[in-house]
């Protein structure tokens, strides 16, 4: 089931289908909604950020440090300093790109 929407209420990021549906919902505490795609949700917590699938349960975390995020479109992309750092949902490297 493809996610189509995300909605942060409060401390709690609401997941949805193509029907408009709330399909699961993950806590997002004192971190913050990023993004998502139709396979994954970003949720960023303190220096280190979350992915989810569509049933609300973590497929991957890794550190960002101090490095930026930057969108979640196909692959999650963090700058740091001058670089975009790329990774897939699982955290791993994919590549990366000057900026």
């Amino acid at each position: 089931m493809a996610i189509t929407s995300v909605v942060e209420r409060g401390s709690t990021a609401f997941v949805y289908n193509d029907k408009n549906q709330a399909i699961c919902t993950i806590q997002v505490g004192s971190g913050k909604l990023c993004g998502f795609t139709s396979s994954f949700v970003c949720i960023q917590k303190g220096s280190t950020l979350f992915i989810y699938d569509e049933k609300g349960h973590t497929i991957s975390s890794f550190q960002i440090g101090s490095g930026e995020f930057h969108s979640c479109a196909g692959t999650i992309n963090i700058k740091k300093g001058n670089t975009l750092f790329m990774y897939n949902e699982k955290g791993h490297t994919v590549g990366t790109r000057n900026v």
